[in-house]
C-alpha cells in the first residue's frame, strides 16, 4: 500500500461491517489497543480484523482483538435418543 516496507509490516486492516479501516496498534498501561487515524480507540467488538502482521498477533490477542475459536465444530446435543 505504501513504498515504505516497514509501514506495510505494521499494517492492520479491520472492517466495521461497512468500511475497511487502517488501524494502529498502541501499547497502553492496560495492554494493547487499536486506534483509528484520528487516534480514537476502537473496541474489539466494533471491528473484525482482516489483515495484521504476524508479529502483532500476541498483542492483538491480549487486547481481545483476536481469539482462538474452538477447533471442534461438531454440533453437540445432550438429547436422550
Amino acid at each position: 500500500m505504501t513504498d515504505n516496507p516497514r509501514a506495510d509490516s505494521e499494517l492492520i486492516l479491520a472492517s466495521d461491517g461497512g468500511t475497511l479501516q487502517r488501524l494502529t496498534l498502541m501499547s497502553t498501561g492496560n495492554g494493547a489497543v487499536l486506534v483509528d487515524a484520528a487516534g480514537i480507540p476502537v473496541n474489539p467488538w466494533e471491528v473484525e480484523l482482516r489483515y495484521w502482521p504476524p508479529e502483532a498477533e500476541p498483542a492483538l490477542r491480549r487486547g481481545g482483538y483476536l481469539f482462538d475459536r474452538s477447533p471442534d465444530l461438531e454440533l453437540w446435543c445432550n438429547c436422550v435418543d
